[in-house]
Order: structure tokens, then C-alpha cells, then sequence
């Protein structure tokens, strides 16, 4: 089946409440298929409607630059603030990719535990933290590949604590996915500068070899272009909706 993107934004919409109720459903409540004809059965429940706040948390690896979310692609765009950021600090995007960014998430100061509080304090009466941003990482242990917040950065399930801290304060927890994107967001990283010493060098041909316990398969997809991207099987939000 084809969905227009009205239709693909109206079913993922109500993935993202479903997956919210799911933790905490009640017997007897419809379950729902991956597809768009069993997804417009589905009915706002009454809870969200009167929830009025609720809180959503973007945090991984884009954090560390502190320059928006969208850091991991626009650092390899010529022009853009945040190239000029990266080159700035951290060096030009050919020799220091956004995979050298990831383990640059540390995660030191994370507090959940206080932060839901204060989201509490402030009416939430649910949580949603985003689970896999464009950029690929994971913030769970993941099954898929190893650029999940587990295996490197804060080496901690992100999304399982969110979980465990949420429920504690009495909070409803959904996670998002942003998976649509991903498939071409780090296109731009085969690009090379217009201008300057490197001009029209592509920037995957500059990126230093990744360390030896990435597999072969692995270097080509992830060491040539810099970044954390790394095509993974088809797979639909209740795979992660397993893990929480």
C-alpha cells in the first residue's frame, strides 16, 4: 500500500500516541496492525486530551556542539553556521566526522530523575523522549548495530531510564522515531567545499580509517563518510516499543 505524506504523517502520528498508551493499557484496549487502515481506528484517548502538557526530549550526539539537531548534516555544508562551527572547533568535517562526535557524548550531567521532577512540577502529564534521531544512533541498547548509546558515548540505555525515571513520577512515556529521513540525510557528507584548500576534494575520500574493530562492511559505510550512519533492516516502531 502507498501512502501520501498526509497519510504517512497522520499514521506515524498516531503511532507516537499509541506507543504512549501501549505501557500502560487497558484490557481490552484495540491493538493495532502496521498499516493505515487499521491505524484510522484508532481514537485519541481521553487522557491526552486532557493532559494539556507534556514534555519531548531530543538528546544524543548532537548535544555536544550544542548547535541544533540537525549538527550531524549540516556540519558537512560549506557555508552553513554549523560547518563553520565544526571548523572552528573541532577541525575541518573531513578529518573530524560526526562519527568522532559520538563518543564526545558523555552524558556526565545527566540527572533524569531531577529533570522529571521539574517536568512534573511544571504540569507534564507525559514524557516522550526521542529514541533514534536521523543521525542513526540508537539511545538503547539496540540490536541493529553497535552506534547505540550502550556500546559508546554515555554507555548507558538512555531510553530505558527515561522509562524507569517517568513512571516513577507517575508520568505517561512514549519514544519517537525518526527514521524517514535517515535513508539520505548524510548524502550531503559525499560532498566536497566550493572554495578554500580543499575545494572540489570530495569529503569522504579524507576520513581517517576507523579503528580495527569495525568490521570491513562497517569502514565502507560508516569510516568513508564520516558520520554514524549505517543502513539497518526494515523494521516498524513496535520493535522498539519491545525494548520499553
Amino acid at each position: 500500500m502507498k501512502f501520501t505524506r498526509r497519510q504517512f504523517v497522520a499514521l506515524t502520528g498516531a503511532a507516537g500516541i499509541a506507543a504512549l498508551t501501549n505501557a500502560d493499557a487497558v484490557q481490552g484496549a484495540p491493538q493495532f496492525t502496521p498499516d493505515l487502515d487499521s491505524f484510522q481506528q484508532y481514537k485519541t484517548p481521553d487522557w491526552f486530551r486532557d493532559a494539556k502538557l507534556g514534555i519531548w526530549a531530543c538528546w544524543g550526539p548532537e548535544a555536544v556542539p550544542e548547535m541544533g539537531d540537525w549538527y550531524a548534516r549540516n556540519m558537512y555544508i560549506q557555508g552553513h553556521e554549523q560547518y563553520e562551527h565544526h571548523l572552528k572547533t573541532y577541525g575541518h568535517p573531513s578529518k573530524m566526522g560526526y562519527k568522532d562526535i559520538v563518543p564526545l557524548w558523555k552524558g556526565e550531567n545527566w540527572d533524569p530523575d531531577r529533570l522529571m521532577g521539574l517536568y512534573k512540577k511544571a504540569g507534564a502529564k507525559y514524557f516522550c523522549a526521542i529514541a533514534q534521531h536521523h543521525d542513526n544512533i540508537d539511545c538503547w541498547n539496540s540490536r541493529f548495530h553497535r552506534w547505540n548509546s550502550v556500546k559508546m558515548g554515555p554507555r548507558k540505555d538512555i531510553i530505558g531510564t527515561w522509562r524507569s525515571v517517568a513512571r516513577k513520577h507517575g508520568l505517561r512515556f512514549g519514544v519517537t522515531e525518526h527514521l524517514g529521513a535517515s535513508w539520505n540525510w548524510f548524502g550531503v557528507s559525499k560532498l566536497s567545499d566550493a572554495t578554500g584548500p580543499l575545494a572540489g576534494f570530495p569529503m569522504m575520500a579524507l576520513i581517517r580509517p576507523m579503528t580495527s574493530s569495525i568490521t570491513q562492511a562497517t569502514q565502507i559505510r560508516i569510516g568513508r563518510l564520516g558520520t554514524a550512519m549505517l543502513p539497518r533492516p526494515t523494521r516498524s516502531s513496535g520493535s522498539i516499543a519491545s525494548r520499553i
